[in-house]
């Protein structure tokens, strides 16, 4: 056709199955992407004190958790979260760069969107942020002269062996989050008062000894009738404090993921409309892709053959 090709018969089988394998891989990732844009198009922003339970969105403002702010392993930053890797580059600039370490902080964190505080987990989140940091250094981690100097911004190293990249979120930054919100505490989904007994006793009963000194006669080895009841009404006190201090929890609203195929948790400090722009482009640039894999594909099949 536009190409006028001449292999031979082993290239034009290999070809093809490059061909094959790359349009399989490039339908799976046009089918994510869309998938991501039409979740995150049809999805309506909710009110974190009004939001309903389930896959929801929200949209609002970095506060950091109960342990307050983290810092940044590499460049020492205080952030919300983070994520690092270190790369070292081949002996005497020759070759790629080679992992040598990343990680990725899994301290939850809150955002509060004028409505309410909802905290964040961000295990297993796929996490996109504008804070990202690459520069290199001559040591396998950055000094603490580095550390220092980078504190205040974004490292601008552009020289040494080992490369470094830095991803965080920041106190304060905004954040578009989409994931399974539940609202916990409040008195919600309490055990009862027989059922937290039942689980105290079991719980008191894997120390056996410790139990039979408190509540048996010196000496004894088994629990008489009257022992047995006096252990079971102070299991049911106790029973009766937990539960009234569940009833006093104050809501806390948490979202999650959902571990659910096709309902990912997504956590970004990109706007909401910036994210539907590189999803709907990542699926049509996939499509191109398609479209120009199938052509040299049917080049391939019509190619001379020697």
């Amino acid at each position: 056709m536009f190409l006028d090709l001449y292999i031979d018969r082993q290239e034009q089988l290999l070809g093809l199955a490059v061909c094959g394998l790359s349009i399989l891989a490039a339908v799976f990732f046009m089918f994510r992407h869309l998938r991501r844009y039409r979740l995150i198009a049809d999805t309506p922003t909710a009110m974190i004190r009004s939001a309903p339970q389930g896959y929801v969105e929200i949209i609002g403002h970095v506060v950091c958790g109960e342990g307050g702010l983290l810092h940044a392993p590499l460049s020492g930053r205080p952030c919300v979260w983070y994520r690092y890797r270190i790369d070292r580059q081949g002996d005497e600039g020759k070759g790629g760069w080679k992992l040598l370490e990343r990680g990725m902080s899994d301290a939850w964190f809150q955002i509060n969107d004028g409505t309410g505080v909802c905290l964040i987990d961000p295990d297993k989140a796929e996490i996109d942020v504008a804070q990202r940091s690459i520069w290199h250094g001559h040591s396998p981690n950055p000094s603490a002269l580095v550390k220092y100097a980078t504190s205040l911004g974004s490292p601008s190293f552009t020289t040494g062996r080992y490369r470094y990249t830095e991803q965080l979120i920041m106190e304060h930054e905004q954040v578009y989050a989409l994931g399974q919100f539940q609202t916990v505490g409040g008195g919600r989904n309490t055990a009862t008062t027989s059922s937290l007994q039942a689980d105290i006793i079991r719980d008191w009963k894997r120390n056996h000894e410790q139990l039979l000194a408190h509540f048996a006669a010196p000496g004894a080895t088994e629990f008489s009738a009257i022992e047995w009841q006096a252990v079971r009404e102070a299991a049911l006190e106790e029973a009766r404090q937990q539960r009234q201090h569940q009833l006093n929890l104050p809501d806390m609203h948490v979202l999650t993921n959902p571990g659910q195929p096709g309902h990912p948790l997504l956590i970004s400090t990109q706007d909401e409309a910036r994210l539907i722009k590189r999803f709907r482009l990542r699926a049509l640039l996939c499509l191109i892709y398609i479209c120009a894999a199938l052509w040299f594909c049917i080049e391939l099949l019509v190619a001379q053959v020697s």
